[in-house]
Formats: structure tokens, sequence, C-alpha cells
């Protein structure tokens, strides 16, 4: 089962391909693919932003890493421990609440629910949504097959999931920098993907709805220290990943005083120019999230970074980012 929602490499070729065939061009004709839409190295003219998922109408935003669940108890959210040795060195780890047990709970929020997320406060439950809320996973069984002889060819026998979203689930992609005489109407279908398989679009003209813009940081200075975390809406490409674990991503004011990240990406791809495997390169997963100490002046430089960009491959929308506050906890 890959990926989902599908990462941004692959949504940008479909709508690459969507733009060009406007503009006459054929993925089996001898036209160059138009210059407005760059390379297999860049995105030419255009700029994308998410992708983000919306569902029953409203848009889910990644939960940040910072909540835990145990069944028949209520959601515990992470606060930071007392400076501990390890491997790392001398830092604070993240602890639930009270040295209570749990899960982390991965999935999705509801702009209500992140807004309480950012505040410090625990998300409503009717605000998280999990990928079982979302889509489902779908088996299927495949044989190899002799196209000469129309058998199956022997030892060939394949499983793979397939993913199955909701009928309300939608995938979105804001798309900046299209040629005024470009722009595509209505709904139509796109191949999507590496099996190809047809998916439906729609085209909203216009910046995001009111609904959609992100709520706003909540940060009070205690005295004259500023405690903020940033948390990751899109995945994350840096060029030093260790180093990012542990200060967090570049150019972030402050001292990066603990984190809380699921297990970095490993991503590769095809490389359509030279036919072949592209390099895996490290991507840091969505709601990954730091925790920093900074000065009380410092405050407006960083609300300027929510909903920033950060890191490698902007034009692909990697590394936007939410600034949010924590406090410290219960010891």
């Amino acid at each position: 089962m890959g990926r989902f929602p599908p990462l941004m490499s692959t949504l940008q070729g479909a709508i690459r391909t969507t733009l060009a065939r406007k503009q006459g061009w054929s993925p089996h004709g001898k036209e160059e693919l138009p210059a407005a839409l760059g390379s297999s190295k860049d995105l030419g003219v255009l700029r994308l932003r998410g992708p983000y998922l919306r569902y029953r109408g409203e848009r889910l935003y990644p939960a940040p890493h910072l909540f835990f669940s145990k069944k028949g108890e209520p959601l515990a959210r992470l606060v930071l421990g007392e400076e501990v040795e390890c491997d790392m060195g001398l830092v604070r780890l993240p602890k639930l609440e009270k040295n209570r047990l749990g899960k982390r709970l991965s999935g999705w929020l509801i702009a209500a629910g992140l807004e309480a997320a950012l505040a410090g406060g625990i998300p409503p439950t009717e605000t998280f949504f999990q990928a079982g809320d979302l889509w489902e996973p779908e088996h299927r069984v495949g044989i190899g097959w002799n196209w000469e002889t129309r058998t199956a060819k022997e030892g060939q026998l394949y499983g793979a999931i397939h993913t199955r979203p909701k009928s309300e689930l939608q995938i979105e992609v804001e798309v900046d920098g299209i040629p005024e005489d470009w722009h595509p109407e209505g709904a139509f279908g796109v191949s999507l993907g590496g099996e190809g398989r047809i998916a439906q679009v729609t085209i909203t003209e216009g910046s995001s709805e009111p609904r959609d813009r992100l709520p706003s940081p909540s940060l009070t200075p205690e005295g004259d220290l500023l405690r903020f975390t940033v948390s990751l809406l899109t995945p994350g490409s840096y060029p030093k990943p260790c180093q990012v674990i542990r200060e967090g991503p570049a150019k972030i004011p402050g001292r990066c005083v603990s984190a809380s990240i699921d297990k970095v990406w490993q991503v590769g791809g095809w490389d359509l120019e030279k036919r072949r495997p592209r390099p895996l390169t490290s991507l840091f997963p969505p709601g990954s999230t730091w925790f920093y100490e900074a000065k009380r002046e410092e405050l407006d430089q960083i609300k300027e970074l929510h909903g920033k960009l950060t890191g490698n491959q902007q034009a692909y929308g990697m590394g936007e980012v939410v600034i949010g506050t924590w406090q410290e906890g219960t010891k």
C-alpha cells in the first residue's frame, strides 16, 4: 500500500500533465513539455501548497505529535520532563502528563481542533479523525500474465493493498503561478499515480475560503521567556536531517528544547528522464513537532513563521509549519 495522501511528487505530475494537455501537449508525442511547466528538476512557474485533505466540506490538518490515548480514558498531551542523560547528551524528553500510559494518536484535525492543539489544550474528540474514519485498505490478489500465450506466468502470484477513500474525502492542492490564459475549468478526470487510476478533479478559482484559514497562534510570554512549538503540516525536506532532529528546522528563533517526531520517511521514485530510480531522500512526516524557548522580543518574528514554508523544495509545498504554545507540565 502506498502512502496516503499521496506525496506532492505524485500529485504534481498529474497537475502538470493536465495543464500541458490543455496546451496541446501529449506524453506520447514529440513536443517538449511547455517551458512554463519546468522540467524533471523543477516546476517552472508553478508554486504548490499541500496536499491537504477535505472531509465533509471541512479541511483537515495533520495533528501535531502531541496526543496519546488509552481505551476508556480521555486524551493525554505530551509535556517535557526533567533533563536526563541519554545517547543525545543531557536533554529533556517528552512524557505524558501525570505519568499516564497510552499510545500516540495519529490523525487529522478540523480547524477547531487544530486551534485547541496550538493553544496548548486537548482537541475535542469530535474534531479528531483517524485513518479508519477516512479510508479503508482494500486487499487484492493478482497474477503475472503472458500476453502471447494468454496464460498465467508460473510463480507470479502477488498481493497488493489499495486505499479506498470514503466518498466524502477529497485531496486538495493549491496551485499558484498558472498563466492567466491556461486556467482549466470545470470537472474532469486525470490519470493519477503509477497505475494510472482515474481521479476526478474539480477546479476552484481564487484563494482558500475563510474557513480554511489557519487559526492564529496563541502565544503568551512568561516574563522574558516565550515557549512555543513548531509543527509540520506537510512533509519537511531538510539538508541535514540529523541536525534538524536535535535543533529543529533552520532559521527558527530561540533554542530547540525537545521534539516529538515520528520515524523519518525514506522516499525515492522514478526518474523518467534518466530512466532509473531516484536516490532516496529523508522526509520528516507531517505532525512532527519541536519545542522551543525564545526571548520575549522575538514574539513577532515567531508569529511570522505561522503557515510559512521551511527547508528544501518549497515550490512543492514542503515544510509548511504552524506555531503553537506549550507549558511546563505536572512533574
